[in-house]
């Protein structure tokens, strides 16, 4: 407990930071921005805040060391909207040994192909410009004690621009921990920490963010489980902000999740539901879940699916 609480002011240390007394704007400044996507449909429907309720491969998105609640074999696809006919597909395995777990990850964000426009042609040249974003992930968690589990990953990232492209080396640790009080958890994640990218002579950050995350079910009975999720998000591009979320969970078997951002003035509420553990033969299961985002005016409503496989 000692060790956590010494993890815990490093990590507040790290958060804070310097007011000068008037308003700077981070936005802009960093790469490789569809990383803070959700991959997910439960964590789309959670608004992100899915630190700390993550138990299968699908953690290796958000927060590495859940891995370590996953079964002996996990294995997770979705597929999910995003703004301006964009679409986000990703994969995620994960096999257990001991108490270590193994993880793979995917992602591929696709744009819409859309027509080449230039100072001499600005209604369109005729000719067509694709541009995506690629993923692998390789991660590790493992639980050190009965409370305390630490996790790491390793990911290749990639960016295309038509004929253009840049790549870049990240990491993301995580580790969640048990206070033995109530059924409160507490995560704290780094995400995307990796060098600058020199893009056609213009540099930019890789987009690291921090989390702090901690749930607690506020409600348990034998026929409905309440769990509630608050999480802060510090990314050093964007506004800091904040999110909560809730999950119910009826018999262990029907899930209803509602979550939402707060100061996101882009992005409204999420809401989602799902069926879980469905036995199969030989003792697998599977997992279905759908989310919807609520982009207010701009953009239509975002649409995700996920199906989770586990043994």
């Amino acid at each position: 407990m000692k060790t956590y609480c010494k993890i815990l002011f490093i990590s507040s240390c790290l958060y804070a930071q310097i007011d000068y007394g008037f308003e700077f704007s981070k936005g802009g400044l960093a790469g490789f921005q569809f990383l803070k996507i959700e991959t997910s449909a439960v964590s789309q429907s959670l608004s992100g805040a899915f630190a700390t309720a993550s138990k299968d491969s699908r953690s290796i998105h958000n927060n590495v060391s859940r891995m370590s609640k996953s079964s002996k074999f996990s294995f997770s696809v979705s597929n999910q909207d995003w703004l301006s006919n964009s679409k986000v597909s990703s994969a995620s395995i994960s096999y257990r040994i001991g108490n270590s777990v193994f993880g793979f990850n995917l992602v591929s964000f696709k744009i819409k192909e859309f027509e080449e426009t230039t100072v001499r042609s600005p209604m369109g040249t005729g000719r067509k410009v694709s541009a995506g974003n690629n993923l692998i992930g390789f991660g590790l968690a493992r639980n050190f004690t009965d409370k305390l589990s630490l996790g790491m990953q390793l990911k290749y990232v990639e960016e295309r621009l038509d004929n253009y492209s840049y790549n870049n080396i990240m990491f993301d640790f995580g580790s969640n921990f048990k206070t033995g009080f109530r059924d409160i958890d507490l995560a704290f994640v780094f995400q995307h920490i990796g060098p600058d990218v020199n893009p056609l002579n213009t540099k930019f950050r890789s987009p690291l963010m921090f989390r702090i995350g901690a749930s607690d079910y506020i409600f348990k009975s034998s026929l409905l489980n309440c769990l509630t999720i608050l999480e802060l998000v510090h990314p050093t591009d964007s506004e800091d902000y904040i999110v909560i979320a809730q999950e119910y969970n009826y018999k262990n078997k029907l899930l209803f999740r509602i979550g939402n951002k707060l100061k996101k003035e882009s992005l409204g509420l999420s809401l989602g539901f799902g069926i879980e553990e469905l036995k199969l033969r030989g003792g697998n299961k599977v997992s279905l879940d759908y989310g919807i985002l609520f982009a207010k005016d701009l953009f239509q409503d975002l649409h995700s699916f996920s199906i989770s496989f586990n043994q």
